[in-house]
């Protein structure tokens, strides 16, 4: 990551070889420190520009990858890895060209030595290595960023109105030029032990200050109204008219990515598929009736059958005539269909297939509970950020993007539409349970209450929905509740007995009610979702062999009979779970890293799997115990 010669404004044609701000790996530019977030690192806090900047660094061919169904959902023509920085050989630079580009934010600064707040001109100055803003109070006297900035709910940013702050409670208002400094009474740790002081003026006989104690208050800044700062745009929306609350600057709220992903199933994974797909600049611009002899030339090219080659191109041409269909329902229905059933596609022209899964009949005493295990030991995730927002997560599936950043609730990561988004490839293993879904009716059909249970929390998830504006397209139901506490659970489990770490798996949810149209879902892909040296060991694969895969699920049913904060968990009611929607479920029993949850750990209760505490309904598993 690099930042731009003069803050945002465009590079020159000629690269430009620059001191890195820091390494960042690409799948983090996805999600935690994509576009828009706030980077700490050790020469300051930056925020990554958006796409524009990005169009130089990602032309490489070798940067673009495509996944055709998730294509065709997000209206996009491909996608692209987001740069890695280049170095300059025999040097520590980097080629500005080929890297992230970053801009100062927030741009005031607190100097480590004075205490003194301001930005780069009045009063600091930029280090002779042009990394570090430094004051003039002494020698190494360099600044840091401040700990506040100031956002709304349509995802613009802006400074802490640090001078109108100082100066709240002086009649005139504030003074010409403000020297401010950043204070402490010395009595406690404590935001409220902090205040603000401009040594240029006084009120009273005394310097104009105020305290930073009620500076989270939501009405702190009322009469401030938002600018409409888009910082990673270089840019202000001035009919923004949003009311914006103070943040910390590298608190989680800051930031939150809406990423859309999709598995790689067939055709899309077979390597045949691969083959067009890395053809398809040519094959897409050539008309329908001029195309057979490119084919023919194709499968000459990797002495490939042409028919193969044709029918992978129908079914291309099939995905991308059919984008109003790409819904994240049909995408999952896809592939619950895939996970469902055996398929080892062969390897073509040196071209390895995205996809491999063994079906297995589930082992001993699970097999009442569970029909089918999936042993899934080669597996592709794209990954792609879509845009974010600020102050609270928006959900919104894919085929809605676009819709809620017209809307204004959802952050664009560009000024002008772009035909291409960021993604990430994730390349692992995984392994699929498929729940029995006459146990699941059976279960639900013999405890009514439990229907009134997650009808508790659909109506205060839909309250959240209605208050925050966003459209919810599911429905919390016994069985969402069931699968997902599950999930959590033998997450957890698997953590403990084989090594994972619970951040470097992931879970995948196939879940909906059966109607006229559709089909009953009821399982869960745990998958390693992090893209690093734990990504395909095996390891998660061999969990499927029956000893094994029996007594991890029994251990994780165990596991959930108790919890180090019961019986307060256990006993905890939807109604008290406030903006979790959830009943019992904590940090001590199925909560995971937020990377590793498609629903940010919301949506779960324990007595799902063992019941009510007084046995107003039994769990699913012991329900089933004598099956």
């Amino acid at each position: 990551m690099a930042r731009r010669p003069g803050g945002a404004r465009p590079v020159t044609a000629a690269p430009i070889a620059v001191d890195p701000l820091g390494m960042v790996r690409r799948s983090q530019l996805i999600s935690t420190y994509g576009i828009g977030a706030i980077l700490d690192l050790e020469k300051g806090s930056f925020m990554p520009l958006g796409l524009e900047d990005w169009e130089s660094a990602t032309t490489l061919a070798s940067l673009r990858i495509n996944e055709a169904r998730l294509q065709a959902q997000l209206d996009v023509d491909h996608f692209r890895l987001p740069p890695a920085a280049e170095q300059v050989e025999g040097t520590r630079q980097v080629n500005v060209k080929r890297t992230a580009a970053a801009v100062r934010f927030p741009e005031w600064h607190e100097c480590r030595r004075c205490h003194r707040i301001g930005e780069e001109g009045d009063p600091f100055e930029l280090a002779a290595d042009g990394s570090r803003l430094v004051c003039s109070c002494g020698p190494k006297a360099f600044a840091t960023p401040v700990r506040f900035v100031v956002a709304c709910r349509a995802g613009h940013l802006d400074e802490f109105p640090w001078a109108w702050w100082a100066h709240l409670r002086r009649l005139e208002g504030e003074c010409n030029k403000p020297a401010l400094y950043l204070k402490s009474r010395g009595k406690s740790a404590s935001l409220a032990d902090l205040y603000l002081e401009c040594r240029n003026c006084k009120t009273g006989d005394r310097q104009t200050s105020n305290s930073l104690g009620n500076a989270f208050n939501q009405e702190s800044v009322r009469d401030r109204p938002c600018t409409g700062n888009r910082p990673w745009l270089g840019d202000h929306v001035h009919s923004c008219g949003s009311r914006v609350r103070v943040l910390q600057r590298g608190a989680s709220n800051v930031h939150f990515a809406l990423a859309v992903s999709a598995l790689s199933i067939p055709p899309v994974s077979e390597a045949i598929f691969q083959i067009i797909e890395d053809n398809w600049l040519t094959l897409g611009a050539i008309p329908h009736e001029a195309i057979e002899p490119v084919l023919q030339n194709i499968a000459a090219q990797y002495a490939l059958p042409v028919e193969l080659v044709r029918t992978a191109y129908n079914d291309k041409k099939k995905i991308e005539g059919h984008v109003q269909e790409q819904t994240d329902y049909a995408a999952r229905a896809e592939e619950y269909a895939a996970l469902s059933a055996d398929r080892d596609d062969p390897v073509l022209a040196g071209v390895s297939p995205h996809f491999r899964n063994q079906i297995l009949d589930a082992p001993g005493s699970i097999a009442q509970w569970f029909d089918l295990v999936g042993a899934v030991s080669r597996l592709r995730e794209v990954r792609v950020l879509t845009g974010f927002s600020r102050i609270e997560p928006y959900p919104v599936s894919g085929e809605r993007v676009r819709q809620a950043i017209t809307e204004g609730k959802v952050s664009p990561l560009s000024r002008t539409h772009r035909r291409w988004l960021p993604a990430a490839e994730i390349r692992g293993e995984g392994i699929f349970l498929r729940f029995r879904t006459d146990a699941i009716d059976v279960w639900i059909d013999a405890n009514p209450e439990i229907g009134a249970r997650a009808a508790e929390l659909e109506a205060r998830s839909a309250a959240i929905a209605a208050q925050r504006g966003y459209i919810k397209d599911y429905q919390i139901t016994p069985r969402l509740l069931l699968v997902h506490s599950f999930a959590h659970a033998l997450i957890r489990q698997i953590s403990i007995e084989c090594g994972y770490s619970s951040s470097a798996l992931r879970e995948r949810l196939y879940v909906s009610e059966p109607d006229a149209l559709r089909q009953p879902m009821n399982g869960v892909l745990i998958y390693t979702g992090s893209p690093d040296s734990e990504g395909s060991l095996g390891g998660l694969v061999r969990l499927s062999e029956p000893a094994l895969l029996e007594s991890i699920v029994n251990k994780t049913i165990g596991s959930a009979q108790w919890c180090g904060s019961d019986p307060v968990c256990l006993e905890t009611e939807p109604a008290t779970s406030g903006d979790r929607v959830s009943g019992a479920a904590c940090h001590c029993c199925l909560l995971l890293p937020e990377t590793a949850c498609e629903k940010f750990n919301l949506e779960l209760d324990r007595t799902m799997l063992v019941g009510h505490p007084e046995g107003n309904w039994a769990g699913y598993f012991t329900t089933n115990t004598d099956r």
